[in-house]
């Protein structure tokens, strides 16, 4: 079945002891300058940046995100920063007689012709939010302010220091509430050192609030908002860090870039880059992963939501990268591990579709519906099979 993999909308429970996934961002404001980190904590390590010079009289941005373009994160040429975080159902009340509008065009506008958090505060006030009922997205502009948009809460604050991750400011009395391991670890650094508003600090912060668990830190942006400076780290490494000038990076023809591809082949990062999509070998990042839990059950697998997993990757293969050849390996070294899971050979029998092997596609969706007589997609599949081969 489809999994669309959006980091801003989409929050994984597992309770697999490697994994974890909490995206961060941190903000400090001193002596004039303001810096901002924002840590990308997910599975995929297929992270790129993607940069619109200004035309027009809007301004230019560079924007990150995955290989399905929905930006997670970006940076305009005024120093007007955001980013979007994944939290657990809040619902949306104040909605009524709103400008429907998706939250990725709003969020472009803004990008394109906003400097100061309250003009973004304004703006959304007009606008229907009721899709960020699992989800939430922060907003700091170079001098220092804030804007959290919760849905139905607009919130404004200008403290020299804040922290932010997957959760609601309106839903805690303290930060000591708030039950995130890597958010708590950041909120402890930033209480035992010395703050200072520079790249070096906004990275050591990062860095603390950083995961190195199965949806850990895939790449660290910190930016400095007068400067338009960014560095970048990649894949939980802060040993190393590529520097870049926004306004020489918006000079150039509209682009996009790899994350990975900046780095050194040789770094942490790139080499994990590189298994993680080794064509002739795609399922081998899963296997690594089976293989450091050691002796695992099938039950064990199934308690741990490992096919959720196996259908990130395999999906990612299907849809972003249009590798169906990859993805049927996935699938098939999913059915291997989980031969009693419906939902694997039907993604299974899916890839087959694409890859208009019908007799195997057919078989595949045949054992999903043996093991979940309820399946309607394998069962619409399957009608659409026979038109195709009577065709």
């Amino acid at each position: 079945m489809r999994h669309i993999l959006f980091c801003f909308f989409l929050i994984i429970f597992l309770s697999i002891s490697f994994s974890g996934h909490a995206c961060s961002m941190y903000k400090v404001t001193k002596d004039g300058k303001t810096i901002v980190g924002n840590n990308e904590d997910w599975l995929s390590p297929n992270s790129q940046f993607w940069f619109e010079a200004g035309q027009g009289g809007k301004y230019g941005v560079m924007y990150m995100g995955q290989l399905d373009n929905f930006a997670q994160g970006a940076i305009n040429e005024k120093g007007l920063v955001f980013d979007g975080f994944a939290n657990p159902e809040l619902a949306i009340n104040n909605s009524e007689g709103k400008l429907d509008i998706s939250i990725g065009e709003a969020v472009r506008n803004i990008m394109q012709t906003m400097i100061k958090v309250e003009e973004v505060e304004e703006y959304l006030a007009t606008i229907n939010l009721s899709s960020l009922t699992s989800s939430q997205i922060v907003f700091v502009d170079k001098s220092g302010s804030y804007l959290i948009v919760e849905g139905d809460e607009l919130i404004i604050g200008d403290e020299k220091e804040k922290a932010f991750s997957n959760f609601y400011y309106s839903q805690i009395e303290t930060v000591e509430d708030v039950e995130i391991e890597t958010f708590q670890n950041g909120i402890k650094y930033m209480s035992s050192s010395k703050t200072e508003a520079t790249l070096e600090y906004g990275a050591e912060v990062m860095e603390s609030l950083s995961s190195a668990k199965l949806f850990g830190t895939q790449y660290t942006t910190v930016y400095d908002l007068n400067a338009l400076t960014i560095r970048v780290y990649l894949f939980h490494d802060y040993s190393q860090f590529i520097e870049l000038d926004l306004m020489q990076e918006l000079s150039h023809v509209d682009r996009k870039l790899m994350i990975a591809d900046l780095f050194p082949e040789e770094s942490k990062g790139y080499q994990h880059f590189q298994k993680y999509n080794a064509e002739d070998h795609p399922e081998g990042f899963l296997e690594d992963l089976v293989a450091q839990a050691g002796d695992i059950s099938e039950q064990e697998l199934i308690d741990m939501d490992f096919n959720t997993i196996i259908n990130m990757v395999g999906y990612e293969w299907l849809n972003e990268r249009s590798n169906v050849k990859a993805a049927i390996k996935v699938f098939k070294y999913g059915t291997t591990l989980l031969p009693n899971d419906p939902d694997l050979y039907d993604s299974l029998g899916e890839a087959y579709f694409e890859d208009k092997n019908y007799p195997l596609s057919k078989k595949n969706y045949e054992k999903s519906l043996a093991l979940n007589p309820e399946n309607k997609n394998a069962k619409a599949f399957l009608a659409r099979i026979e038109i195709v081969v009577e065709k």
